[in-house]
């Protein structure tokens, strides 16, 4: 055999090994990128479930200032009804 064929094959061995290593740390990579999108996903599920929690109540309150809104704007007018009444009929 050769010395030229002698470090060709050396180099194509020791390429492989590093090839194989890179595999290999590509594979824990991809796990570690695995777990941590699963917690970052358990992280939104959280947020999501915190802001619905905080926002079913706002909704309520400002639904209820809404009606309350539209109740003086009844009485109002109701009160305007019976003002106009008062001074029309004296």
């Amino acid at each position: 055999m050769d010395i030229v064929h002698v470090i060709l094959s050396s180099l194509i061995i020791v390429l492989l090994c590093v090839l194989i290593v890179a595999v290999v740390y590509i594979i824990f990579i991809l796990k570690e990128l695995k777990e941590t999108v699963k917690k970052a996903n358990a992280v939104l599920d959280d947020v999501q479930g915190v802001t619905g929690a905080v926002s079913s109540p706002l909704v309520m309150i400002a639904g209820l200032i809404s009606g309350a809104a539209e109740g003086l704007k009844a009485i109002k007018s109701v009160s305007g009804l019976f003002e106009n009444k008062k001074k029309g009929g004296s």
